[in-house]
């Protein structure tokens, strides 16, 4: 088993120690690990940005995480994640043979090695699923598994929220599967397991077990959500302030409490929580009738393209606009950048309003402002690739 690296012994009793207390993370059942005999994985829902570094500050074991690519692309971050953390790079959204190798050989090292099978943070606090292909390298690993479901940390700070709520968040260890259960289950089984206790939902958990989460800017960000108003339904009118998000089209208005429930304050369709406005949206979106919106033009910020270990920055001004098959992005200096959905190969958000996509096996990343909404493209796109959108 490799040596916990020096950064991890001298951060975690320190700033690991610092960020447990600062966000009021409490842990139950992280003792387990220390009893368990490496190599095994750690996975868990994901939800929080800083959910890999609450799991290794609660954790009395060193944890290789698999991270995100694009933060080795980042100056200053790549010596970090490589060489003090250990982490793994994947990219996200694509099959990756390297992570799989990587991860492969670490665990044959004897180390531990966690990850998110989501492979992306909630937008909604309800689970994002995850592919089958988790549970088949499941088995060709034959290695244990130590399951967590990270509680609260939704209401801590939801992924579209600008600024973080006061409230407790849990990691609680759910269960250990051990070589010999995880052989006796079929692929299938297997893949239903992983579900039923990873795909952690902030809607039933805050039914079984009410938690406030208290903040004087509670909505604020929801717009990065919440894209399609429900009465004049119009895209990217709506904006937030404080506890409220309200259309500026029409006069469409909502107050978000402290246990992430919606109050309709003025309009016609009441949502009982942002899941519910989100799926709705979505189904919206992703049918006839969402090829047919209007769709205004977002602002962008950053519009780089990926070269070997680094990202050239193409534009940090532009626009970018959805069209019926893609979408379109036109420089401030007049360069034009079309994507067509069928072209694209991957797409998934990394960070608030940046997208990371393959065009044609080209890697781009783009940014819109902040009070814009990429998720919509996104989910497009997800959808054309599932065949859900005429």
């Amino acid at each position: 088993m490799s040596k916990k690296p020096l950064f991890i012994r001298l951060a975690q009793p320190t700033y690991g120690a610092y960020l447990l207390r600062h966000h009021h993370i409490q842990a139950v059942g992280m003792e387990q690990l220390s009893a368990l005999a490496p190599p095994f994985l750690v996975m868990g829902n994901h939800v929080h940005t800083f959910d890999p570094f609450f799991v290794s500050s609660a954790s009395p074991i060193h944890i290789r995480w698999v991270a995100g690519a694009y933060l080795f692309k980042m100056v200053g971050l790549r010596s970090l994640m490589e060489r003090w953390i250990q982490a793994i790079s994947k990219q996200q959204g694509r099959s990756d043979l390297y992570t799989i190798r990587t991860i492969s050989e670490a665990l044959k090292q004897g180390d531990v090695v966690g990850l998110f099978p989501e492979g992306t943070r909630t937008w909604d606090g309800e689970p994002v699923g995850f592919d089958m292909a988790i549970a088949k390298l499941v088995k060709i690993f034959k290695v244990p598994i130590v399951l967590l479901n990270l509680e609260g940390f939704y209401g801590l700070r939801p992924r579209w929220a600008r600024k973080r709520r006061r409230g407790v968040g849990t990691i609680r260890v759910m269960e250990t599967l051990t070589v010999e259960q995880i052989s006796n289950l079929s692929v299938d089984e297997l893949y239903a397991h992983l579900q039923t206790v990873l795909n952690h939902s902030n809607r039933r958990f805050q039914e079984q077990t009410p938690a406030p989460y208290h903040g004087t800017r509670l909505a604020e960000g929801l717009e990065q959500v919440l894209y399609l108003c429900p009465d004049c339904q119009k895209i990217s009118t709506l904006t937030s302030k404080a506890n409220t998000i309200c259309c500026t089209s029409c006069s469409y208005e909502a107050r978000l409490d402290i246990y992430d429930k919606l109050h309709i304050q003025k309009g016609d369709h009441p949502f009982s929580d942002v899941a519910e406005w989100h799926a709705w949206e979505k189904k919206i979106i992703t049918s006839e009738q969402g090829s047919d919106l209007d769709y205004p033009f977002d602002r962008g910020v950053l519009f780089q393209k990926g070269e070997a270990k680094r990202l050239r920055t193409l534009s940090k001004d532009f626009t970018l606009h959805m069209e019926r098959d893609g979408f379109s992005i036109k420089t401030q200096k007049g360069e034009h950048f079309a994507f067509a959905f069928s072209d694209i190969g991957s797409m998934i958000i990394n960070a608030k309003n940046t997208v990371e996509l393959f065009h044609k096996q080209q890697l781009y990343r783009i940014r819109i402002q902040q009070r814009g909404s990429i998720l919509k493209y996104v989910e497009r796109y997800q959808a054309r690739q599932k065949g859900e959108t005429p």
